[in-house]
């Protein structure tokens, strides 16, 4: 097939809305890929917060987690790039005893100091003060930091000397620096030798921006 297309779509308010995947969205990706494009998941969520009921049993050729961190196709990574345990331990110093909610998310399990019920996926562990966190905490695959709380400009300063940030308001998102969904979706692309103008990204949100930006063609959600 001479013009194949690789689309990428975020998760949250994209492909899923308040009661899930829209069957609508089910079928088209699947005609996509039945015509050999390529259909790709393009997510802020690190991969164990992508639970498997979530993709409402959709099959993907890939997923792109956590802000870019991590690619894979086929079920096989061919890229990533983790938070270094040094800055997870600064910005856990930092924010312990503030009146937020600090999250580290990676590959295979999380850690965060306050329960959130909307984050309970059995797989993260809660932890009570800095102390408890070293203890507990092993050499994880960390893909994020998240902050669930009113952040002040100092805050965000903090881990901007670290992190690519993203401010949602009540909440931030941080990636280690130069892991973007668009520079995930550009190493796709050169992975497969598929043109930028053949690219289709699908978002909703803060963090879909530079994806939409770089795309061939955008759809704002």
């Amino acid at each position: 097939m001479k013009n194949k297309y690789a689309i990428f779509i975020d998760i949250d308010g994209t492909l899923t809305g308040r009661n899930g995947v829209n069957p609508k969205n089910a079928e088209a990706i699947k005609k996509a890929r039945e015509l050999g494009h390529y259909v790709f998941i393009n997510t802020g969520r690190a991969k164990s917060w992508i639970e498997p009921d979530l993709l409402g049993g959709i099959a993907f050729d890939g997923i792109i987690s956590g802000m870019g961190s991590l690619i894979e196709l086929d079920g096989k990574p061919i890229f990533e790039s983790l938070i270094p345990d040094d800055i997870i331990f600064k910005c856990a110093k930092y924010f312990d005893n503030k009146d937020c909610c600090f999250f580290v998310s990676g590959v295979d399990v999380g850690y965060i100091s306050k329960p959130m019920p909307a984050l309970d996926n059995g797989l993260f562990t809660t932890f009570s003060g800095l102390d408890e966190f070293k203890r507990i905490f092993k050499s994880e695959k960390i893909q994020k930091i998240e902050v669930f709380g009113s952040l002040t400009a100092e805050d965000c300063a903090v881990l901007e000397e670290y992190l690519d940030v993203y401010n949602h308001g009540f909440y931030c998102e941080c990636a280690i620096k130069g892991c973007t969904k668009s520079s995930g979706i550009k190493r796709v692309l050169r992975h497969l030798g598929i043109k930028k103008e053949n690219s289709i990204a699908i978002g909703d949100s803060v963090n879909d921006l530079d994806m939409l930006k770089i795309a061939g063609t955008a759809v704002a959600v």
